[in-house]
């Protein structure tokens, strides 16, 4: 029997949001992905089963080791319902979770289908419709009529008769590959922008919280990324001129006229020729970014359905708000429909610009927006004799709670603004700390030196974010956060922000002699980083250095340091000197009288890696060229199945290796792990 859709569970907008509230709402590397999921408990034994439904729905994807969500915060039911709509139209089988249905290695769109097969043989048994079209006998046929029913909105089925409703329409042919992962999870996002809109934060104002390196400007980056935005950086000498616009000095060139009676001639240099010219200074009116983005916004007004245009303004709370707002501030009362509930009246200069920018303005929704006011105001608004925010501009801002700012945010102002606070979380992306020729958990570091800052300060806003420092990728793929980065970037902070009034008494500030570590003595006399003293900062925290058994390798990456990656192994009385060519020359023997269901099955037994494969079949092996993280090497199986072999281990794999060889009576020796 071939399942179209996993039969786990029904696909529901409950079981959806379900799945939404426990996976990891940011990238992250797959491994730790995979730790976290083992631990949640709403979905015991996750990677049995569970997970073929949640990648089906496209909630995720885990490709090339990483993890990537569908959705970077929680949902509620009706955003679940939007997009099970959205992903039923759009889902394909077989596909890489559909691993019953194998009579066709082609995609078909399931409704699509479905609808071309009842217009062609008229209302038509499900399983019978089903069955032609996948040519393979059907399973799960209550799932896929629970799906179809609830979401599809153009097909019905009833008593097993699947017919069509009135809402008909035509749907795409161009078919993917099957495998791709990648393209099954992206298949549900690049269909339908609007859809993207109406499951963001729809909040017109509001303010991201939180200790510094929580991401906040990061949340914002990816909300607003498809979508027109203006960004600015307040600071203590932001003014209403810097955010809205004014008249500057523009400074031009001129030529340079001589009067010839009543002729202006223009001069030339006599030497060279060229025209003789000369720096003017003139004055122009300059949008700032405020302006920008509410020219943008209202720009969009001329479409039925406008998009969001989003003005973002980092570290509001390092500029003085009343002074840059200035009478703005009016206008960030929203009314119910969205737009201001209290419309400004324009000075003289600024009713020029607006006037010359809304000229040609179309207002789609004049009339709707007329009647909210009593009043023409959209005519207002095109002369610029108005400002009034439309429903589509979205004011979204940061602020570091550790910030020592200069300008309190009054209450008045604080009213007119959601605030959603960003916690200190594991971003999941295993950071490592690479100092005196050991490598620490960045997270563990944070929640080490957090704990501390928490008992000794009694201040949460003093505590360190995840992304507080910045990791530079190695050639390994790993993300590493050097010992130099370490000291300028958060023992700066501990040392000077944190502790500075509390002094430097705790334990973590003393050295191997108990003295006291002072910030300076981080240094040697040229100026350099003293490795050891920065680790000893680390050791005090009660962190140990990571073993290199836990560390994730791509054995094949360009510059990997050799002690990580070099074995001494025998396979057939070869000499092996990394995993991947060990796992090779076992599996060419073994693949000379096995079957890739087989092999397969064996690899799965014996190496345990979650769902992360290690071998991979591959469609085309004439024209197959290598991918990053997979060996070249073509492997055929007995029944001509080809195949390649991971290049990323870990140390505790070996072990394993070498009982998959003892199961295929492939003679192997361990000489030097």
């Amino acid at each position: 029997m071939a399942d179209i859709i996993c039969r786990w569970r029904n696909a529901t907008a409950k079981t959806v949001c379900q799945f939404v509230s426990v996976l990891p709402k940011e990238q992250m590397s797959s491994e730790r992905f995979r730790d976290i999921m083992d631990k949640q408990t709403l979905f015991p034994d996750y990677f049995r089963t569970a997970y073929q439904l949640a990648c089906q729905l496209g909630l995720y994807c885990e490709e090339n080791g990483v993890y990537t969500p569908r959705f970077t915060r929680d949902i509620d039911e009706n955003e679940a319902n939007t997009y099970l709509s959205h992903w039923i139209r759009w889902y394909y089988a077989p596909n890489p979770f559909t691993k019953s249905l194998k009579a066709s290695d082609t995609p078909k769109y399931l409704v699509s289908e479905l609808l071309h097969y009842v217009e062609k043989n008229g209302p038509s048994p499900i399983r019978e419709a089903l069955e032609s079209i996948y040519d393979d006998q059907m399973g799960n046929l209550d799932i896929v009529t629970n799906a179809i029913n609830n979401f599809s909105h153009i097909l019905k089925i009833e008593n097993q008769i699947v017919s069509l409703t009135d809402n008909c329409m035509d749907y795409m042919n161009d078919m993917p590959n099957r495998n791709d992962r990648d393209l099954f999870f992206k298949n549900f996002d690049n269909q339908n922008e609007s859809l993207d809109h109406r499951l963001l934060d729809d909040s017109l104002q509001l303010i991201y919280f939180g200790a510094p390196g929580t991401g906040k400007s990061h949340r914002i980056k990816q909300a607003c990324k498809k979508y027109e935005h203006y960004r600015i950086t307040f600071h203590p000498d932001t003014d209403y001129a810097s955010f809205v616009g004014s008249y500057k000095p523009i400074t031009h060139k001129e030529q340079v006229y001589t009067n010839m009676g009543d002729k202006a001639i223009p001069l030339k240099d006599a030497e060279t020729g060229k025209p003789v010219t000369t720096t003017r200074i003139t004055y122009q009116y300059v949008y700032q970014a405020f302006l920008n983005a509410y020219i943008a916004a209202w720009r969009e007004q001329q479409n039925e359905e406008p998009k969001p245009v989003y003005l973002v303004i980092e570290e509001i709370n390092r500029g003085n708000c009343a002074q840059i707002f200035g009478d703005i501030f009016q206008l960030l009362d929203r009314n119910d429909y969205g737009f201001s509930d209290y419309p400004i009246v324009a000075d003289n200069d600024l009713k020029k610009e607006l006037a010359r920018e809304f000229a040609d303005l179309e207002v789609v929704n004049a009339d709707t927006i007329n009647g909210i006011y009593d009043d023409d105001m959209v005519a207002k608004v095109k002369i610029g004799s108005h400002l009034l925010l439309p429903d589509n501009l979205h004011i979204w801002a940061t602020m570091n709670t550790s910030d020592q700012s200069l300008f309190p945010i009054d209450s008045a102002f604080k009213r007119r603004w959601e605030w959603k606070y960003v916690k200190i979380a594991d971003s999941g992306l295993s950071y490592r700390i690479a100092v005196n020729g050991n490598e620490y958990d960045w997270w563990e570091f944070v929640k080490a030196v957090n704990a501390k800052i928490g008992t000794d300060t009694d201040q949460e806003d003093k505590k360190l974010g995840y992304f507080f420092a910045k990791a530079k990728k190695n050639a390994a793929g790993n993300f590493i956060i050097s010992a130099d980065t370490l000291l300028s970037k958060v023992l700066f902070f501990i040392y000077n922000d944190v502790y500075k009034d509390f002094g430097l008494d705790d334990a973590i500030f003393q050295d191997e002699n108990d003295e006291t570590m002072t910030f300076a003595g981080y240094f040697d006399r040229m100026g350099d980083t003293v490795e050891s003293r920065v680790e000893r900062f680390i050791l005090n925290l009660g962190l140990s250095p990571l073993s290199r058994d836990e560390t994730v390798v791509d054995e094949e990456a360009p510059g990997n340091d050799a002690d990580y990656k070099t074995i001494k192994v025998n396979v057939n009385g070869e000499q092996k000197t990394t995993m991947t060519t060990a796992m090779i020359a076992i599996l060419e023997d073994a693949a000379r009288s096995h079957s890739m269901d087989e092999i397969e099955s064996a690899v799965k037994e014996y190496i345990t890696r979650g769902d992360d494969p290690i071998i991979k079949r591959v469609d085309n092996p004439d024209t197959y060229t290598k991918e990053n993280r997979w060996n070249k090497t073509i492997i055929r199986s007995s029944d001509g199945v080809a195949f390649v072999v991971t290049t990323m281990w870990l140390r505790r794999f070996l072990p394993m290796i070498e009982k998959l060889a003892e199961h295929f009576n492939v003679p192997f020796e361990v000489v030097n792990p």
